[in-house]
């Protein structure tokens, strides 16, 4: 065999090599371009019912040193997604989606010299609207800050795909409780329940969501070393007495919305 015959040998093998690299990238992206497509279709369908409806909000906010917060509705639902181009096409990259908690509630607190800053801080972190009015003493010393707090707090979540490892990343913050979350899922893990059962916890329904994650391969076989993610504390739900809706809950979520409103 000539050199030329040799060379060409090893460039049809690099390029046989190359080829099946981008299949193998171009399948991995196909599987989180699915998950967040499925994922977008079915909260912006049901953020559409949740806007009809208007639910009560089972979610208790615990303001620090004022108290529980409840008696919210869940109101202005939204859901959008971005693109990402990888390889050579456009895919579903992120979805946002969030609603806001709310109730015609306005809170004033009182705080002294020594807590607004830490207060104050608290209110921004969390995005809570408020307003605030310091006072002073004769000797223009501050003497204490008075807040108004409007009980209207932000729930949100963003979903974003990494189209070469195949990995979610699910950002949440405010879900029933002023924190945030992380969750990492693999593409092909969030299947039709699993999205509902988001769903489920991004509203304060009952679900299964923390059970979901805990089963997900990335937990199950870390592929590097990583700080342990701190244990979720559930929401604190608002105790309500238990409604049997045994008709409902097999239609799932949005069924169950959907019927609700043909009702009314």
């Amino acid at each position: 065999m000539g050199l030329l015959d040799d060379l060409k040998k090893q460039a049809d093998a690099l390029k046989a090599q190359d080829v099946d690299r981008t299949e193998s990238m171009r399948a991995t992206a196909v599987a989180v371009d699915h998950a967040l497509r499925r994922t977008f279709l079915y909260l912006n369908d049901l953020g559409k019912q949740l806007n009809v409806v208007q639910m009560p909000s089972p979610f208790a906010f615990d303001l620090p040193t004022v108290g529980k917060i409840d008696g919210l509705v869940a109101k202005d639902f939204f859901c959008d997604f971005r693109s990402k181009h990888f390889i050579d096409k456009d895919y579903y990259g992120e979805v946002h989606l969030g609603y806001r908690c709310w109730s015609d509630k306005v809170l004033t607190i009182k705080k002294g010299p020594d807590e607004m800053e830490r207060f104050r801080d608290v209110l921004w972190q969390s995005n809570i609207e408020h307003k605030s009015e310091q006072f002073r003493d004769e000797r223009k010393v501050i003497t204490h800050e008075v807040f108004k707090v409007r009980c209207d707090f932000r729930v949100q979540a963003k979903l974003e795909g990494d189209h070469e490892t195949g990995k979610l990343k699910i950002v949440t913050k405010n879900v029933g409780a002023f924190e945030m979350d992380l969750f990492q899922l693999m593409g092909q893990e969030m299947n039709d329940q699993a999205v509902e059962e988001f769903a489920k916890y991004f509203i304060g329904r009952p679900n299964q969501w923390a059970e979901l994650v805990k089963r997900s391969v990335l937990l199950a076989r870390p592929t590097a070393p990583a700080p342990r993610p701190r244990p979720r504390v559930e929401p604190a739900y608002v105790q309500r007495a238990p409604e049997p809706e045994p008709q409902e809950e097999k239609r799932g979520l949005l069924g169950s919305l959907k019927s609700f409103i043909k009702k009314d």
